[in-house]
């Protein structure tokens, strides 16, 4: 693997059942991988919400897509949220051709999308 085809990931539990998983470098054909064994520990539990945040996110192909994709349906099935955070100009164009996410799922910030869940939270 080469230094342009890297993926750093960071993930904790901010509170119970809600991750905040940190990307760094490029979501593609070659890092993908990694993105879907990380969230298949994440799984592991019971997941309301999993918090993406992009700031570090460089590029993003078709198969970065698809893991998205796959954590949505996941996270359907146990009435959760996908949210993501911080994303760059250019990851928001790939997300927004590919008409993947509702508008209200991307954050222009941590503490933005921490507000929405709280709020989510508070009125369940």
């Amino acid at each position: 693997m080469s230094a342009t085809n890297i993926l750093k990931l960071k993930s904790s539990e901010q509170r119970v059942g809600c991750f905040l998983v940190k990307l760094d470098g490029r979501l593609d054909t070659t890092t993908h991988q990694q993105l879907s064994a990380l969230l298949d520990v994440i799984f592991a539990t019971p997941v309301r919400a999993i918090t993406l945040d992009l700031a570090g996110l460089d590029y993003m192909s078709s198969m970065g897509l698809r893991v998205l994709m796959q954590m949505m349906k996941r996270l359907a099935a146990q009435n959760g949220s996908l949210l993501l955070s911080n994303a760059k100009d250019s990851i928001k164009a790939v997300l927004e051709i590919a008409n993947v996410l509702p508008s209200m799922s991307l954050f222009a910030s941590i503490e933005e999308a921490d507000a929405y869940l709280d709020t989510i939270q508070k009125n369940a």
